[in-house]
């Protein structure tokens, strides 16, 4: 990549190098996920300094030909600056960790790369947090072809019907259960993204258990620290 590539980004976490510089691993619109050293960026007169801040669109350039590149350049609009940590920059923190955890480095996702960015102005506009979550938390996982059928139930394949209730196995979809109080028009609404009509708590399962699954139950850093503020 020369200096005159211009590429966007979003970074997703950053890390000490030595006395003075960052590894920081970011999300492009043209290259996914990548890492980069930003050599001097703890430096004040560094031309990083200040720059790399997580849920803003950046603007960089890169060169090298491994696996860790160096930054050469970045910009990005200082008038869109966020708030200090609340339950809204935890949330973020929570998918940044998401994304770092799931998406392959070097693999292009410019679907993904604009979910995440409409994601972040609804957040910014003040819309509901915990609804637009598991929104963007269904569609990361249909994108990354981790998607829930919500179209048939697992054991018969017979379609969804709003008037039974289902449990949901993480690694399948949904089984019809008289035990369950979830039921099937819960399911269609869900994948409708008629999300405001879903028990919060029926979609935070949903989810979560999803993404357990995808992580090959590991946990996420952010969701414990989270957990403890809470506490």
């Amino acid at each position: 990549m020369t200096n005159n590539d211009w590429d966007e980004c979003f970074l997703l976490h950053h890390r000490p190098h030595g006395e003075t510089s960052l590894i920081v691993d970011v999300f492009t619109k043209k290259n996914g996920k990548m890492s980069f050293i930003a050599k001097g960026a703890k430096k004040p007169k560094s031309k990083f300094f200040g720059y790399l801040t997580p849920f803003t669109k950046l603007r960089i350039t890169y060169t090298g030909r491994s696996e860790l590149k160096t930054l050469t350049n970045i910009d990005r609009d200082f008038s869109k600056s966020t708030n200090s940590l609340s339950k809204t920059s935890y949330s973020l923190l929570y998918i940044n960790e998401l994304l770092i955890r799931l998406l392959p480095k070097d693999a292009v996702h410019e679907d993904l790369f604009q979910l995440y960015e409409s994601f972040l102005v609804k957040i910014h506009a003040g819309e509901n947090i915990e609804l637009t979550l598991r929104s963007f938390e269904l569609d990361m996982l249909e994108m990354l072809g981790y998607g829930l059928d919500f179209e048939n139930e697992i054991d018969k394949n017979l379609s969804i019907d709003v008037n039974k209730n289902y449990s949901f196995i993480p690694e399948r979809g949904f089984r019809e259960s008289k035990n369950s109080n979830f039921s099937g028009k819960d399911i269609i609404n869900i994948r409708m993204r008629n999300l405001s009509e879903v028990s919060k708590k029926h979609l935070k399962h949903i989810t979560q258990e999803a993404i357990h699954f995808c992580l090959d139950g590991r946990n996420l850093s952010s969701r414990e620290i989270f957990r403890r503020i809470k506490q």
